[in-house]
């Protein structure tokens, strides 16, 4: 066994041990029996099988990622457990867990080759629309937006969830494939840069219709993280910061115009900018996050000390500032420093990538949950308005869930698919000068 798997089943194993510990405190706190929390072991025992499964196709894989995405999922738990009693939220968390990891490994073994699906982009990207659009006409509405949808023989669940990975997908392969067409940009006049439109066409189609169907569906988060996902997938794939210059411009006008056209928009600018000025109404969740974290100071209340429940929607919107009360500032830091290795670790797969569409495909999913984390994480402590959407492995909810791990599930494909082994690594030997009529040319040497 080598170093890396060895340090992943040590992890792995601390992650079980560290969210059962914090479960049985809550438990001993709220005066239950502490042998309850010994199901928070389930989820790394789950995570650690499915390392074993994952191995037995002998192949190479990011060994950092699964041990970094169990211990958000640890504190995620832990806060569940303690907001709800009696844990049935927390309870059904954890199967929705379980079965994430699942489908993690099934992404995992069933694509066999990650890069095949750059051949499915086109179908990907249709099918992200279809998802929307089935949304917008037989969606439920909850909250203001209409993002749920039920067919009935399952539960009902958000169809823009797994949206966003089939246009990460769909993003990825058609940049790979025309990047060079995609970043070409000619010069009009006055020396204002000029777009090649024509190749640019499908992807502004497909783009500015989901963006237009999630408007119309009066989801603004999940506008923002496709927009981010767009813009991060065209200039890592081109180069070119036209690309984030025109992305940026759309935000700030979009921006400007949502709370005229949608109400629910509008009183979430005044609960950001005003929140006293609705204490009891549209700036409550504001107010009881801001006095959270005030409460919880540099260490917290400790777990099952506070009194975060009070919170509306504190399972959902609101978990953070619940982390921030009980844990305190260094609860806090120590999960965004989590999301910050989990981000780095996703980068690290894409630089390492030797082949194009991984690469794009990789920071792109990457993108997607560091950019939900931060909006989310954003919206409670006062930087931008809070938007309805989750924080990811974190907050209540299976649709999330089920889908940030078939993500890691790509991400770990990524890195088993389209990593060069080092000693296939080609070396660019030069050869002396050539003389005269010798081409002497450059050869690479295996």
């Amino acid at each position: 066994m080598d170093s890396q798997r060895r340090n992943e089943i040590v992890l792995l194993c601390a992650v079980g041990a560290i969210t059962a510990l914090g479960m049985a405190l809550v438990s001993v706190a709220l005066g239950d029996s502490p042998l309850r929390a010994t199901r928070g072991v389930a989820l790394a025992g789950a995570l650690l099988a499915i390392t074993f499964l994952m191995d037995l196709t002998g192949q190479k894989r990011d060994r950092a990622l699964v041990p970094i995405i169990a211990m958000i999922c640890g504190l995620g738990l832990i806060m569940l457990w303690r907001l709800d009693r009696p844990a049935h939220q927390a309870s059904v968390q954890i199967i929705w867990m379980v079965l994430g990891a699942s489908l993690m490994l099934a992404t995992y073994l069933l694509i066999t080759d990650v890069r095949g699906l750059a051949r499915m982009k086109y179908i990907c990207g249709v099918g992200a629309v279809g998802l929307l659009f089935a949304t917008m006409i037989w969606g439920e509405e909850r909250y203001g937006a209409r993002l749920w949808l039920d067919l009935g023989i399952i539960p009902p669940f958000q169809p823009g969830e797994f949206a966003k990975i089939l246009m990460a997908i769909f993003l990825a392969g058609y940049v790979a494939e025309r990047g060079q067409l995609i970043s070409e940009v000619g010069r009009g006049r006055w020396g204002l840069p000029i777009l090649e439109l024509r190749h640019l066409a499908p992807v502004l189609a497909i783009v500015v219709f989901c963006l237009a169907l999630f408007v119309t569906q009066r989801d603004l988060g999940a506008a923002v993280l496709f927009l981010g996902l767009a813009i991060a997938v065209m200039y890592l794939g081109t180069g070119r910061r036209t690309y984030v210059l025109l992305g940026a411009a759309a935000f700030v006008i979009g921006a400007l115009i949502a709370p005229h056209l949608f109400a629910h928009v509008g009183k979430r600018i005044v609960a950001w900018l005003y929140p006293y000025s609705a204490p009891t109404g549209v700036g409550m969740q504001s107010l009881q996050a801001m006095f959270a974290f005030s409460e919880g100071g540099l260490l917290g209340t400790g777990l099952g000390m506070g009194m975060p429940y009070k919170m509306p929607a504190v399972a959902t919107d609101l978990i953070f500032a619940a982390i921030g009360e009980e844990l305190g500032l260094a609860g806090t830091c120590g999960l965004l420093a989590l999301f910050a290795m989990a981000t780095f670790t996703g980068m690290r797969i894409a630089w390492r990538c030797q082949d194009r569409f991984g690469m794009l495909l990789a920071a792109g999913l990457t993108t997607v949950i560091a950019l939900q984390a931060l909006v989310i994480v954003g919206g409670v402590i006062r930087v931008v308005p809070l938007t309805g959407i989750t924080l990811p492995f974190v907050s209540y909810g299976g649709t999330s869930v089920i889908t940030s791990f078939i993500m890691v599930g790509l991400l770990l494909a990524v890195s088993r698919d389209c990593w060069e082994p080092p000693h296939v690594r080609r070396h660019v030997v030069r050869h002396p000068a050539p003389s005269a009529g010798d081409p002497g040319p450059t050869q690479p040497v295996s």
